[in-house]
């Protein structure tokens, strides 16, 4: 089996007290509804002063069979 993939990037500045807001959620069960699985996330880090690092983001990583 063939697989495509497809990687979406998501700003922390999105994210919220109470976690990733649903506009996230909706564009997650939007690629589900087109075949999409879900397969893992991975962060982005910057680098900070006060920190050593912060998350500025993360990957999704989504796969589906090829057509």
């Amino acid at each position: 089996m063939k697989w495509e993939y497809k990687v979406i990037f998501f700003s922390v500045q999105k994210w919220t007290f109470k976690g990733l807001p649903d506009d996230i959620g909706i564009e997650f069960d939007k690629l589900g509804d087109d075949g999409w699985e879900f397969v893992r996330t991975e962060p982005l880090l910057k680098p900070s002063a006060f920190a050593g690092s912060f998350t500025a983001g993360i990957f999704a990583f989504f796969k589906r069979p090829k057509n």
